[in-house]
């Protein structure tokens, strides 16, 4: 929303000037389908839709009924009399006795005409007051049903003349005893499969047809234009079919005024558009079955039920009949087939004295009535993608005004088709028994194998996806697989190994994705992330094909981070708006609140929404315990197979796990400041690694070097020592698992290696072991007390939960703290996450050192339990410490386009770090030497290039460049990093000023940059409002959020507006891209 929206929203009309304030939409009660959304889904053909058998809470049905109440007695002048006290009594006391209420015919009256007058997608809503209802919430009987409905047909038609009715069926009770019309429109034109897969009729119902033939429908010879019959349910019982009596339905023949020709196409259609499968909600009662009817817009037949190739498509049929070139786009042949046939249509109802209006008329009429909504209501919800006609768009007056979207109560609402999830009948024959012979044995094992196999085909198809760059997404995934094998035909894929094409023929695609870094995918996710993206740019026509094709995501991801389950929440959207039907909303595993409970309890709720999608009845106790089988997978069957005369290739070996293009960098210098050696030491390493210009390694300033960790031999002495089965240390080995159908394969996750490089490389030994992995330990320790103690921390999710937070005990510690554990080498292993890459900010700019790239990184390193427990380790920062000069790092280089330097060099920037988030500072600084000429120094660069480097380059005017401000804060003065280089870029005014903060300097006060930045306050508004400055943020996720709070307090106080205000200026400097964060760390 706008900053002006608690006073209205302005929407302008392009072609007078004049300007509307829309304020109707604070009223807004109703969730639309861009709510809590990254991606506006409202030009999908179904935005939002009520769930199927939804039972509305009785609290919400007190909210609703008292706004409706309200309402209505507001219109008739009588708000806040006695009448209406004591209808809000009456009702509310229906409600807390039975959860619902009755209306009044007149309140229903009332309600109906409201709902048509908030329908954002209808632009026939100036007849609104006049639509005449039928109250058939009588009716107990489907016979009964048809009987309204039949009566409303022909109120409705009027021998042409129509008029606007909506008939009333009994509102929803519990849920599961709906009455229903199954139907699309009262009226409409069935369509049939032929076996060549052409369609004769309407192939937007082709489906539907096939459902009537199922249920007992007779017709004798089939033409293109056969009417439908009515589906109808009462009280949820199984469904009646009624046939329309021909002298009911009225069908105009098309002609066309110039072309004697076009009649001879047999081209029809019906008078009454009647839609017949929305839900009227009123007052918080809904009505699950309320047909009602207005009449056509020319277009509506012409454009779009003729000539859509998805519908009839008869446009080349027209062409060829016109003799009109259709060997190009630029003949306009399509144009010309459009208003022929909308003329036709026109021409055709008119001569037969039938209602209809042409889209001209239409949006004229549509535009008087948005003017007066606008005077009486303050507002009108409109739908503009609906609005503006099919043909003609931009001369039609709807085209240039904007409209704004949003949903009020009462209203038509799209439901789930009653018929989408009915079982076609099966016929069974009874088989006399007889003792059997030997062939006969056989082939009934043939044939039972053949009916298994058919009936397997049959099932639905359900593709499972993972990307994951620990190895906890596919860990869920693998399990979910082996649930849904026995109900569905499950595949299961990683995203990097999926071909996406096949999203179109699944009838169920389930996703479980976890977001790595900054919001980023995973490894194995990335390419399928392009590929998505790629989709959408170019506009391709993969789609979820299946009308019943449906999709769910899990997201994991862990809240320390901003962009919590980013990745998820890409793929959710996506899938989205490649038509798929979302089965269950997103859900987001969070990895600090027991993660792996949230998948149990989503993977039980997404079975039950497919089997019920599918129509699958399952017991779901006897569910949960089938998935126990594959648990015990863990407790296991792994091991080790030793591969004789192999090679190990370690840098292939990296390359292929991580699907990333894995290079060794050379340290040709290091330095240390700071105190590395106690246990809460604070110390900053400098990196300097020569690439050999290296290809994989050319970057960015701004960009992140991905650098692979070893475990050092300490730990891995001490994991070996409590393992048993361990294999020689320099064997070339292959970890094997056990399926399910007891056979041997190889551990996907790791190529052949030798064991030493495996626990090296591999295993991430230093993380808190899982609950899965907790359950594997407790059932081989020996002492009782430790195995029941590892059980509780298994099984209980707040014990799990609250060990955790203790204290940093990694799999060596719990090992060394339960000592009677002893357990097989290959089976902790192969559950064991894998070991992953920490993303460090490159320090340098490739301009000044091209064969370089400098790192800095703050070693990790504390006390837990208040100071008195282990001293915990950053696992690569300590790796880093320990590297010398010589020794190579594997690495690959990660774009970080959002965090580089902007376009427009004449822009302020502000530049805000603590710690090692200085690091991309310094390439930034670097790289503005190196385009303004100035002359660089540095420890490391010196030994290169000499005292100063020099650019052999046309350096550009000073004055092109914006100031830059630089607020950097650390513990103490004498920890501060490149101090000295910071002085020289003040001197050659490449920084414009700089402000130092200091949280443990002795004999002063804490200060931290966010108070830095409060007490320059006047002067970053300025820069930030008026200015157009930069603001770079780098550091801790603590530091990066008391930040923000504050540049929203500076924007709220100094530019004079409140803090909705300035929240909303600050959403905005995030999308425009001026406002840049690269953060690290949960503490």
């Amino acid at each position: 929303m706008w900053l002006e929206d608690r006073h209205g929203v302005e929407l302008r009309n392009h072609t007078t000037g004049k300007v509307f304030v829309d304020k109707l939409f604070l009223k807004n009660i109703c969730e639309g389908p861009c709510s809590e959304q990254e991606v506006c889904a409202s030009s999908r053909m179904v935005s939002r839709q009520v769930p199927d058998n939804y039972k509305r809470p009785k609290e919400k049905v007190l909210q609703q009924a008292k706004e409706f109440l309200d309402g209505f007695f507001r219109n008739s002048k009588k708000f806040g009399s006695e009448e209406h006290i004591s209808r809000l009594l009456e009702v509310h006391k229906d409600i807390e006795d039975t959860s619902r209420y009755h209306l009044t015919y007149d309140e229903l009256v009332y309600g109906c005409g409201m709902a048509w007058r908030n329908a954002p997608r209808c632009v026939a809503r100036v007849q609104w007051s006049t639509l005449k209802v039928f109250d058939a919430r009588h009716v107990q009987t489907a016979q009964e049903m048809f009987h309204s409905i039949i009566e409303h047909i022909n109120y409705a038609t009027n021998q042409g003349r129509l008029r606007s009715v909506i008939t009333v069926f009994p509102p929803r009770t519990d849920g599961q005893s709906d009455f229903r019309v199954w139907n699309s429109q009262l009226i409409s034109y069935a369509g049939y499969r032929n076996p060549d897969g052409t369609i004769k009729g309407d192939p937007s119902n082709v489906q539907f047809t096939e459902l009537c033939l199922s249920l007992g429908w007779q017709i004798e010879q089939t033409t293109r234009f056969d009417i439908l019959p009515l589906v109808l349910q009462a009280k949820g019982l199984p469904p009646e079919i009624f046939v329309i009596p021909d002298d009911v339905v009225l069908q105009i023949p098309l002609a066309h005024p110039s072309f004697p020709w076009f009649q001879e196409l047999g081209l029809r259609w019906y008078a009454l558009p009647a839609v017949a499968n929305m839900l009227f909600d009123c007052g918080g009662i809904q009505f699950p079955a309320a047909p009602f009817n207005g009449w056509y817009m020319g277009t509506e037949i012409g454009s779009r039920d003729l000539c859509d190739p998805q519908r009839y498509d008869i446009s080349e049929t027209v062409a060829s009949k016109m003799e009109l070139d259709t060997s190009s786009h630029t003949t306009l042949w399509k144009d010309t087939v459009l208003l022929e046939v909308n003329k036709a249509v026109l021409y055709s109802y008119q001569m037969c004295g039938v209602t209809t209006w042409d889209h001209h008329t239409a949006s004229e009429s549509f535009m008087q009535f948005y003017e007066n909504e606008m005077k009486t209501r303050g507002g009108c919800p409109a739908d503009w993608i609906w609005l503006v006609p099919p043909m003609s768009s931009s001369i039609s007056p709807l085209f240039h005004q904007e409209m704004a979207l949003y949903f009020l109560k009462p209203s038509f609402e799209y439901q789930t088709a009653a018929w989408s999830n009915t079982p076609k009948k099966l016929a069974v024959k009874q088989i006399a028994k007889r003792t059997p012979k030997f062939r006969a044995v056989m082939i009934a094992v043939r044939l039972c194998s053949y009916l298994y196999h058919s009936r397997w085909l049959k099932r639905p198809k359900v593709v499972l996806l993972f990307a994951s760059q620990s190895g906890k997404a596919e860990n869920f995934a693998t399990k979910a697989f082996f649930k849904f094998k026995s109900l569905f035909q499950a595949k299961l894929y990683c995203m990097a190994d999926y071909d996406i094409n096949q999203l179109q023929d699944q009838h169920a695609t389930i996703a479980i994705v976890s977001t790595f870094g900054d919001g980023e995918a995973p490894s194995n996710g990335d390419e399928f992330k392009k590929s998505l993206v790629k989709i959408k740019e170019e506009n391709s026509k993969i789609r979820f094909v299946n009308k019943s094709s449906c999709f769910a995501v899990l997201g994991l991801g862990s809240t320390a981070y901003p962009n919590f389950c980013a990745f998820g929440k890409f793929v959710d959207n996506r899938f989205q708006e490649l038509g798929g039907t979302r089965l269950l909303a997103l859900n987001c595993a969070d990895e600090l609140n027991n993660q792996e409970k949230a998948f149990q309890t989503w993977l039980l709720d997404v079975t039950n929404a497919l089997c019920k999608q599918y129509l699958i009845r399952v017991d779901n106790s006897n569910f949960v315990n089938k998935g126990s089988s594959f648990d015990q997978l863990n407790t296991v069957s792994a091991r080790f197979s030793v591969i004789e005369g192999g090679k190990e290739d370690v840098l292939q070996v990296l390359s292929d796990v991580h699907h990333k293009e894995v290079s060794l960098a050379r340290v040709s210098g290091k330095s240390i400041i700071g105190d590395s050696g106690s246990s809460e030491g604070h110390a900053t390493i400098f990196l300097q690694l020569n690439t050999f210009n290296s290809e994989n390694l050319k970057y960015k300033p701004g960009d992140h070097l991905a650098v692979f960790p070893r475990n050092n031999q300490d730990i891995i002495q001490r994991f070996t020592l409590r393992l048993k089965n361990c294999p020689a240390t320099r064997s070339l080995i292959q970890l094997q698992v056990q399926n399910p159908n007891q056979k041997w394969q190889n551990w996907k996750k790791i190529a052949p290696c030798t064991f030493e490089t495996l626990l090296s490389r591999f295993v991430d030994l230093t993380g808190s072991p899982s609950q899965d992995t907790l359950r594997l330990l407790a059932s081989s320790a020996i002492d009782q007390t430790e195995k029941a103690q590892l059980n509780i921390l298994a099984e209980d999710s707040a014990s799990y939960k609250q060990w955790v937070s203790l204290g940093y005990a990694n799999i060596v510690d719990v090992l060394e703290d339960f000592s009677s554990v002893r357990v097989d080498a290959a089976a902790l292993i192969s559950i064991l996450p894998v070991l992953q890459p920490r993303f460090y900010s490159i320090s340098s700019s490739a301009a000044i050192v091209p064969t370089e790239i400098h790192l800095t990184a703050s070693v990790v390193r504390c006390l837990t339990l208040d100071g008195e427990g282990r001293v915990f380790k950053g696992l690569c920062t300590s790796y880093l410490e320990e590297i010398r000069r010589g020794d190579f790092v594997a690495c690959y280089f990660k774009s970080n386009s959002s965090f580089h330097l902007p376009l427009y060099p004449s822009k302020p920037m502000i530049w805000i770090a603590a710690g090692s988030g200085i690091a991309p500072f310094r390439g930034f600084w670097q790289q503005r030497c190196f385009e303004k000429g100035v002359p660089f120094h540095s420890t490391f660069i010196t030994k290169v290039w000499g005292k100063f480097w020099k650019p052999n380059i046309q350096h550009q005017a000073s004055n092109r460049y914006g100031s830059i401000y630089l607020y950097y804060g650390c513990k103490e003065k004498a920890l501060q990093p490149f101090s000295s280089e910071v002085d020289a870029m003040i001197h050659h005014k490449i920084i414009s000023r700089t402000f130092f903060a200091f949280s443990r300097e002795k004999g002063k006060s804490k200060c931290y940059v966010q108070d830095l930045l409060w007490k320059d306050g006047p002067r970053v508004s300025a820069q930030i409002l008026n200015e157009g400055a930069y603001v770079y943020v780098c550091g801790r996720l603590a530091m990066a959020a008391q930040v923000e709070k504050t540049i929203i307090k500076i924007i709220c106080q100094y530019g004079n507006i409140n803090q909705d205000e300035a929240e909303m200026v600050f959403k905005n400097l995030k999308a425009e891209g001026r406002y840049k964060t690269d953060v690290f760390g949960a503490s």
